[in-house]
């Protein structure tokens, strides 16, 4: 790893670390990001939330929990979905990944 590489990851992670513990921060990381992708399950939690970029700019994103039988899947969609996902409803939603967070492409609420 470069010593530039291993800046923007100290740059990255130092938010981190100033907020563990504060219980009003969340920061995901998508390890390949750009595929398309399903998630279904019932909604157990929606949350709007923003993340700061790499360039100081905040990125909205909405957090929603899909609940299935032993597992919670939180993913984070770009901007406020929120009336896109009704709490205790089951939802598919279709999206591509992305590095602070995912674009929602389509969503059925059954």
């Amino acid at each position: 790893m470069s010593s530039a590489s291993r800046v923007v990851l100290a740059l990255l992670l130092l938010p981190c670390a100033l907020f563990e513990g504060c219980g009003t921060s969340f920061v995901g990381f998508v390890s390949n990001p750009g595929g398309r992708q399903t998630i279904s399950g019932a909604v157990s939690s929606v949350q709007l939330g923003s993340v700061l970029d790499v360039t100081g700019q905040t990125i909205p994103f909405t957090a929603v929990t899909f609940l299935n039988p032993g597992t919670a899947t939180t993913i984070n969609f770009c901007g406020d979905q929120r009336v896109e996902f009704p709490e205790g409803r089951q939802v598919r939603a279709d999206f591509t990944t992305g590095v602070f967070c995912s674009t929602l492409l389509a969503v059925v609420v059954t």
